[in-house]
């Protein structure tokens, strides 16, 4: 059977003169157009091979043809695209984190079509530095001595470890080895580092005695990582940082935090009092504090590093510095984002307006929609009270109201429906509840409204079942 299907196979000429395939691959030149389909050929001929194909003979041409058309459209589909985010979380690691909206606006696009001052000083007529702006304006908005700017938290963390703590022990609570998303862990980023981790505590209680213990004095390195994406309750304890940096001054030893989440304002915000602000810990004296631009600090992704003009100067020299530079691209849109903090004006960041929108004016855009009646496909499409969360790792219990859409079909379960709408062009995504399907449209913009308006309308009449 195997043999019979391989011979079955197109060609590569037979799929590149059909006129469905034609019509899908216009984007593509002649010698891409024909490796895309000599790929998927191959990829076809060793899933036949292997006996993990479900083509047969009377469907194997059309089964290639489909794959070469859909992998041309892909190809062709602008990558990221839009999702409209239904699922009540504002910082969603998915869907890009916090997201830009309007701030994207107050980048100088002109500017960055052409040529740049990027690292070049007008004043000296010789080469500048790209973040030396940036760096000012973060020191004026936190405090800090000194600030560089890398690719991501992640980064920041590696960056100073690696720099400061490279073949020194690096002195950590166990209950703050934590697991960042996506598998990357503080110990692996540890040991890329170069340094060598020191757990000390245990994984619920960890006093300030058992880094004391531990520490060498000139030798070692004390680090606090925010536990941003868990909660520990009960029988437990942790290390304030204010004492971290009182036994990093008696032994002449640095204190580094990864901060996590980035908190530089919002004031007042009952959901996020649990959180660390980085000002504060500046405040409290840590040496370097190290926290993302792409979550509560409502920008694009980027790892801040703060702290010590001394020790953020050997972070620039550093080979590792120049890998994990940020381009000017995501440069331009920190810096909107920064300019919007020293104005007083954080809560104008796309993310905050979002969480700040009240429940009237969340009413209010759901009734302009036209919800499908009794007489339709639909066996209920109403207004429901939601509670939606901030995301991004910060206070993972807190909630806080909003409202949405309860959503159920008749023809379609509430997984099916789920997945007809996250496919879409443009895909809708909620979240499955007890067979029912809800949007949370705290995570709408005004824009995603009309696209919503369109999928409950072709739904309406829908009577095929999935």
């Amino acid at each position: 059977m195997a043999a019979h299907l391989l011979a079955a196979l197109p060609s590569v000429h037979e799929v590149l003169r059909h006129p469905e395939f034609q019509a899908a691959s216009p984007h593509l030149a002649d010698p891409y157009r024909a490796r895309l389909v000599q790929s998927v050929i191959q990829r076809h001929r060793d899933e036949l091979r292997s006996g993990t194909s479900s083509s047969t003979p009377e469907s194997i041409h059309l089964d290639v043809l489909r794959s070469c058309i859909g992998e041309a459209r892909a190809i062709a589909s602008p990558f990221p695209r839009r999702v409209i985010n239904g699922t009540g979380v504002l910082v969603h690691t998915n869907f890009g984190r916090a997201p830009l909206g309007e701030l994207l606006s107050r980048i100088d696009a002109r500017a960055l079509a052409g040529y740049t001052d990027l690292e070049w000083d007008p004043g000296s007529g010789q080469r500048g530095n790209r973040d030396v702006a940036l760096g000012r304006a973060l020191c004026l908005l936190t405090g800090a001595e000194a600030a560089l700017v890398v690719n991501n938290c992640a980064s920041a963390l590696l960056l100073g470890l690696n720099t400061l703590a490279a073949g020194k022990e690096v002195l950590v609570s166990r209950s703050e080895l934590v697991e960042i998303g996506g598998s990357f862990r503080v110990p692996e980023i540890m040991q890329a580092s170069g340094c060598v981790l020191r757990e000390v505590g245990t994984t619920n209680r960890t006093r300030l005695d058992d880094f004391a213990r531990a520490a060498r004095a000139g030798e070692s390195v004390l680090l606090k990582v925010h536990q941003s994406n868990f909660v520990q309750r009960g029988f437990v304890q942790q290390v304030p940082v204010q004492e971290m940096v009182g036994l990093g001054g008696a032994l002449g030893i640095p204190v580094i935090e990864d901060n996590g989440s980035g908190l530089m304002s919002a004031d007042g915000v009952a959901v996020l009092d649990p959180e660390p602000r980085v000002a504060a810990s500046l405040d409290a004296g840590v040496d370097v504090v190290c926290c993302s631009a792409d979550k509560l600090f409502g920008s694009i992704q980027t790892g801040i590093i703060l702290g010590r003009a001394e020790m953020i100067a050997k972070m620039r020299q550093s080979p590792l510095y120049r890998v994990l530079r940020l381009d000017k691209l995501r440069l331009a849109v920190l810096d909107a984002a920064l300019k919007l903090h020293l104005a007083g004006a954080g809560d104008d960041l796309p993310l905050w307006r979002l969480f700040h929108t009240d429940q009237a004016e969340l009413d209010a855009r759901i009734g302009g929609l036209r919800l499908p009646g009794p007489q339709t496909r639909w066996a209920s499409c109403r207004r429901v009270p939601l509670r939606a969360t901030l995301g991004g790792g910060s206070n993972p219990e807190a909630t806080f109201a909003s409202a949405g859409l309860e959503l159920v079909h008749r023809d379609l379960s509430a997984d099916a429906l789920k997945r007809r709408l996250s496919t879409r062009d443009v895909p809708i995504v909620g979240y499955v509840r007890q067979d029912r399907l809800y949007l949370d449209v705290r995570t709408f913009f005004p824009d995603d409204f009309p696209q919503l308006q369109r999928a409950l309308d072709e739904l309406s009449g829908e009577g095929a079942a999935e």
